[in-house]
C-alpha cells in the first residue's frame, strides 16, 4: 500500500479565496474584505514557498504556512493512515490610513473563520477542519509599522 503525504494548503486557498486575480505570477486567490472606509481591500493569498519569492503583491497579503504534520502508524496491514496537519496562516498588513488595526485584522480573521466552518464538509482531501487559535504577533524590526496576525487551522486526513 502507498501512502501519499498531506499539504491541504491548496484546497483551503481554493475554498477560502473568494476570487483570482490575473497578475504576473499566476492567478491568485484573494480574500475581500472592507476596510475602514467603506472601500474593498482584494487580500491575495499565497502559499508560504511563493512568499518567500523576490514579487510578493504589496501589504497586505496573506500566507499559508504548514507550522506541522504528523501521523499516527498502524501497524503494517492496517488500511488507513491518520495524518494531523496545522497550517498557519499569517495576515501582514502596513500601518496606513485607511486602515484600523483592530477592525481590519479582526474582519480577515472573521472572514477566514467563517468560510472554513462554511465550507467545513468540502475541502478537498480533509476529512475535518477547524479554525484552531487567532493570535497577533508585534513586529518590531520593520522599518515600517507592520501588524501580523496569525490564524491556525486544523486539518484531518486519513489515507484509504
Amino acid at each position: 500500500m502507498t501512502y501519499t503525504s498531506f499539504d491541504p494548503r491548496k484546497s483551503i486557498r481554493e475554498k477560502i479565496g473568494t476570487s483570482i486575480l490575473d497578475v504576473d505570477k499566476g492567478d491568485l486567490y484573494v480574500l475581500k474584505v472592507s476596510d475602514s472606509t467603506g472601500g474593498t481591500e482584494k487580500i491575495p493569498m499565497y502559499l508560504s514557498e511563493e512568499v518567500k519569492s523576490e514579487t510578493l503583491a504589496e501589504m497586505p497579503f496573506l500566507d499559508m504556512h504548514m507550522a506541522s504534520t504528523t501521523y499516527e502508524p498502524h501497524d503494517i496491514g492496517a488500511a488507513t493512515r491518520k495524518h494531523d496537519c496545522y497550517i498557519d496562516v499569517g495576515l501582514w498588513f502596513a500601518d496606513t490610513d485607511n486602515v484600523d488595526r483592530t477592525d481590519f485584522g479582526k474582519k480577515v480573521c472573521d472572514e477566514i473563520i467563517d468560510k472554513v466552518r462554511t465550507n467545513q464538509c468540502s475541502f478537498t482531501g480533509i476529512t475535518f477542519i477547524n479554525v484552531e487559535e487567532v493570535r497577533e504577533i508585534k513586529e518590531e524590526k520593520a522599518h515600517q509599522v507592520i501588524y501580523h496576525y496569525v490564524i491556525t487551522i486544523y486539518c484531518l486526513y486519513y489515507d484509504i
